[in-house]
């Protein structure tokens, strides 16, 4: 039987606790950083929407997809459940998160991907637009007819 995968928005503590978690130990934990702040004041900016992807109803991973503007979103804290990982949701994800922007009617995307990710990212048509940072900025434009609701 194929497994049921989505991306829902956060809404309940349930799923608020499930965001946290992911992202705290994928994004702090594992990289030996500290400071993560659960009640950081952009997760709850009614711009931002902070999101789940969920495998049969158990949260594997997160982003959050900030509306900067008109027609532009940013996907920030992608996270995916270590023993999730190179198993082909981070592209799941994303092409979650690109359905979703497209329904907001965004059309470009852009995202500060840790160095590590940059292949991920242009293998999923991303293209550097900065790399003289630490985190280089990377963007992709959104053609709603490509990506499926």
């Amino acid at each position: 039987m194929p497994h049921r995968i989505h991306l829902k928005r956060v809404e309940s503590d349930g799923d608020w606790a499930a965001y946290h978690r992911i992202r705290k130990r994928v994004l702090w934990e594992d990289r030996r950083l500290d400071g993560y702040d659960e009640r950081h004041p952009d997760d709850r900016l009614a711009s931002n929407h902070p999101l789940l992807l969920m495998r049969d109803g158990v949260p594997v991973g997160t982003a959050r997809l900030d509306v900067a503007g008109p027609r532009l979103g940013v996907a920030r804290l992608v996270a995916i459940e270590p023993d999730m990982q190179r198993r082909g949701f981070g592209r799941i994800l994303m092409q979650e998160v690109e359905a979703y922007a497209c329904r907001l009617g965004l059309e470009q995307l852009e995202v500060n991907a840790a160095k590590e990710a940059e292949g991920f990212y242009q293998a999923l048509g991303w293209a550097v637009a900065q790399s003289d940072r630490e985190n280089p900025l990377m963007t992709k434009a959104l053609n709603p007819g490509d990506i499926r609701s």
